[in-house]
């Protein structure tokens, strides 16, 4: 179920995350995240991570889609305290408006919610506006005390996400996946 959507407010040309058709390594990660007890998703919307969201959706699990990311994270941090299993999905940009969030509540609450990240800024790249958050992105995350996973290839999709949800959910630190350009399903590939 998704949530967050306003039927009939949008368009198709006014409304950029239209329903993406799924890669193989976007099918593989939600089937792990769901395997795992997963109990929700929370999302500012982008559009490499839409296929990953519509298979969590497609799997009944509820997708929340919110309007910056520290909201995200408090909704994460809300589901934790409650004991439930949420993850918490942005773009590599978004990373440095959830750090104060993060820093302040997550964290230091030992509300250790896995972060799943689609990296932009760095190989391959063609927007000079994200390279600063791209290279900065793991310097933050281990100055916020956040081990960061890369996945690069499908073969990595499932031991990265399973360990890192174990990391998390079991072992009570917060760890990040993050989505590498290597692994496709960006917005170049999308008509």
């Amino acid at each position: 179920m998704l949530t967050g959507d306003r039927p009939g407010l949008t368009s198709p040309e006014t409304n950029p995350y239209r329903p993406a058709i799924p890669v193989a390594w976007q099918r593989r990660l939600a089937a792990v995240l769901l395997a795992c007890g997963t109990s929700a998703a929370v999302v500012v919307p982008d559009s490499r991570l839409e296929g990953i969201l519509q298979c969590l959706a497609e799997g009944g699990l509820t997708v929340r889609r919110l309007t910056r990311e520290e909201e995200c994270v408090a909704f994460a941090a809300g589901h934790r305290i409650t004991g439930r299993r949420p993850v918490l999905f942005m773009q590599s940009s978004g990373l440095g408006n959830a750090a104060n969030a993060l820093g302040s509540l997550a964290i230091p609450y030992g509300l250790a919610v896995p972060l799943v990240i689609s990296m932009r800024g760095t190989c391959g790249e063609r927007n000079p506006a994200q390279v600063a958050m791209g290279q900065s992105t793991v310097p933050l995350l281990t100055a916020l005390g956040v081990q960061a996973f890369s996945i690069r290839s499908e073969k990595q999709v499932e031991p990265v996400t399973r360990g890192a949800l174990t990391l998390c959910f079991e072992g009570g630190f917060p760890a990040a996946i993050l989505l590498e350009p290597e692994l496709g399903g960006g917005r170049d590939e999308r008509s």
